[in-house]
């Protein structure tokens, strides 16, 4: 990692003993948990995880997890990265400069509003990040459309929402509007 300080985990649920609100949410999670596992170790820079922290939410939607490596990555200070799985493009990016979840899910909004932009523009895509889909105008209204949900419902609330739980109110996101 650089300069920047560590993610501080304080209420960030650690993999395998993640706990969701209820029987279905614990195994959803487990499974987003895994595939963010396989995601990452999928890439030949990747070093072991050494560590893997639900950040941050919303089962079967998106999940943020913060993977920590046991060594920093060949050729590269950090030492740990974000990882969003869920029912939108799977993606990895660095910590510094997204201190926290919100601001992680901020960035990661950020990546998939630009390369959405991008295809819906018609404008070339190798400076933006790759996604993991075909770059048609369809994915890009799709991926856009789930954004603004994230950017109305979750963003607003992500600061609250740790390893799952919402601080002040002992809830999960999708119950805090019932």
């Amino acid at each position: 990692m650089s300069d920047q300080q560590p993610i501080d985990i304080t209420g960030f649920q650690l993999h395998p003993h993640i706990v969701g609100g209820d029987e279905e949410d614990t195994a959803l999670i487990a499974k987003e948990a895994q595939r963010a596992m396989r995601f990452v170790q999928g890439f030949r820079w990747a070093p072991p995880i050494e560590r893997l922290y639900l950040a941050w939410g919303v089962p079967g939607i998106l999940c943020l997890f913060l993977v920590k490596f046991g060594r920093p990555i060949a050729g590269n200070p950090d030492d740990e990265l974000w990882v969003v799985v869920g029912d939108l493009p799977t993606a990895y990016f660095v910590t510094e400069g997204n201190p926290d979840p919100h601001a992680a899910l901020e960035a990661y909004c950020w990546l998939m509003e630009n390369w959405a932009d991008a295809v819906l523009a018609g404008e070339d895509l190798s400076q933006q990040y790759p996604v993991g889909v075909e770059p048609t105008e369809e994915h890009a209204k799709m991926l856009k459309s789930r954004l603004g949900f994230i950017d109305e419902k979750f963003l607003p609330q992500s600061h609250r929402w740790i390893g799952g739980v919402d601080r002040e109110a002992g809830m999960h996101p999708e119950e805090e509007d019932q």
